[in-house]
């Protein structure tokens, strides 16, 4: 692996976050079998590898608790310790990002009776919920996700199917107007057979077909189109998701100081197992090394030189201060060399680092004391307020990519004669994301009290799902079977009722 510079210029490239575009008319004019689009197509590919698959492969690095410390230059005194301790920051923020906004799984509701049904059996074939979870762990890591919608037939009639893909193997390109409209997604991966064989595979797909290149890697023909198939999307099938604006990962803004926490954590265990292997001075001894020259012609050391017995010496912890082989000398004195630890001043240092991480990602600290699980629901808010305001502005954006998916649904379902709902019923989805965050049953059930005879009963039974764990639908009817037919007579919500 290349070295990594530790804490000093930029991270990547200038254009590790690059969106690639290309003109309208160059894309009509393409012939997908030219070796001419065959060459642009490695370039494409090409500038990803080089210009922004380290960017990140880095971030999944750190993901992955592989931080950059473990990289860091090896001390120049082989007896030092020398730890490498990476914290999992990353994680921990990613894992609280992806919990806050899907925790609570994505609800779509349509007033058309027939598109909910489409939709919720689109969801459970694809277990959308733990799909959803997939594509936002990529955006909290690496600023960007993607899926791949496919096709399968059954019975004369199209199943819709989600596929994650890896964001260091997928890219998407678009056109150069302000509409930002995609104009084809390329997925590349590599097969290794080992011994030197391997195979080479680009896909390409547009808003109708897919193209699949290959190169055997085992004669000169280098890139060729395999295979093309039919696509009936009517868009390009890659659909690409973006945390922000930026398209920058949860944690991308504090790496600096996650790698000064990792130093500071290393340092100290390096410290403290230093401070147990402390060297050993004694003073007053006679030098024991007899040896004239430390080093003999060949340049080795010289057995029981001055060299030799201070190495064997420092192997063993121990440091001779006075060779003077006068009985009159120095009087003979031993202690250990132990170097003094500003414990405070370390201890403030690292919770400084770990306040700006978690200050600058909009992550609570849960070990704080102020943020005490006694809060009532309100000062609750104010703590999350940051946080809040960080989740509401990505759900905006992956709201943008779910209603793009299903339309990309609906046309497949529309054309294979799954439905014949019209396509602009589709957009009339609504969308609800619910912010997973720990709440008292009391004040739910508190709160429902005061609406009765203000607000529908089924949006009472909305509110209280959360505490009876019924969905509204199904209490109501559970109500109707009880009573029969007539409409349950309202009552007061006793919060006895339900228990915390």
């Amino acid at each position: 692996m290349n070295k990594v510079t530790f804490l000093r210029g930029g991270r990547y490239h200038e254009k590790a976050n690059d969106v690639y575009r290309m003109a309208q008319e160059d894309f009509d004019a393409i012939d997908f079998e030219s070796e001419i689009w065959i060459t642009r197509l490695e370039k494409f590919v090409n500038r990803h590898k080089n210009e922004q698959v380290a960017r990140l492969k880095e971030l999944k690095r750190y993901a992955l608790a592989d931080n950059n410390i473990k990289y860091r230059p090896a001390k120049t005194d082989e007896y030092a310790a020398d730890n490498r301790i990476a914290s999992d920051f990353a994680r921990y923020i990613t894992i609280f990002e992806q919990g806050y906004m899907l925790g609570q799984p994505v609800q779509y509701k349509n007033e058309v009776a027939e598109l909910q049904e489409q939709i919720d059996s689109f969801n459970r074939q694809n277990n959308e919920a733990y799909h959803n979870i997939l594509i936002k762990t990529d955006l909290s890591i690496y600023g960007r996700a993607y899926e791949l919608l496919t096709v399968d037939l059954i019975d004369g009639k199209a199943s819709v199917k989600l596929n994650k893909l890896d964001p260091e193997k997928t890219f998407v390109v678009y056109d150069d107007t302000t509409d930002n409209k995609s104009l084809f997604g390329v997925y590349y991966y590599s097969i290794d057979y080992g011994d030197g064989v391997r195979k080479d595979f680009i896909n390409v797909y547009t808003d109708d077909m897919i193209y699949m290149y290959v190169n055997n890697n085992q004669d000169t023909d280098g890139l060729k189109l395999k295979n093309y198939d039919e696509v009936w999307f009517k868009g390009v099938p890659i659909n690409e998701y973006s945390n922000n604006e930026d398209r920058t990962g949860a944690y991308e803004p504090v790496l600096d100081s996650i790698d000064a926490y990792d130093l500071s954590q290393s340092e100290l265990a390096n410290f403290q197992q230093d401070s147990l292997d402390a060297i050993l001075m004694v003073t007053g001894n006679p030098y024991t090394g007899t040896a004239e020259n430390d080093i003999d012609e060949e340049g080795n050391i010289v057995p029981n030189s001055r060299l030799a017995v201070s190495l064997a010496f420092k192997r063993a912890r121990i440091m001779i201060m006075d060779d003077n082989p006068n009985p009159n000398g120095s009087t003979p004195d031993a202690k250990y060399l132990v170097k003094q630890y500003d414990t405070e001043g370390s201890e403030k240092y690292k919770q400084r680092l770990v306040n700006d991480i978690l200050r600058f990602t909009f992550t609570p600290d849960t070990l704080d004391a102020n943020f005490s699980g006694n809060a009532s629901g309100e000062s609750m808010k104010y703590k999350l307020m940051g946080s809040d305001n960080r989740r509401v502005m990505q759900q905006r954006l992956y709201e943008k990519g779910l209603m793009r998916r299903l339309r990309l649904a609906v046309n497949v379902w529309r054309i294979k004669g799954n439905d014949s709902t019209a396509y602009d019923d589709i957009n009339e989805t609504n969308i609800v994301f619910t912010a997973n965050v720990p709440k008292s049953d009391a004040e739910i059930v508190g709160l429902a009290a005061q609406l009765v005879g203000q607000v529908s009963d089924e949006t009472l039974f909305e509110i209280l799902s959360t505490v009876t764990g019924i969905d509204a639908e199904v209490e109501m009817e559970r109500i109707k079977q009880e009573v029969g037919e007539t409409p349950p007579a309202r009552r007061p919500v006793i919060e006895d009722e339900v228990t915390e």
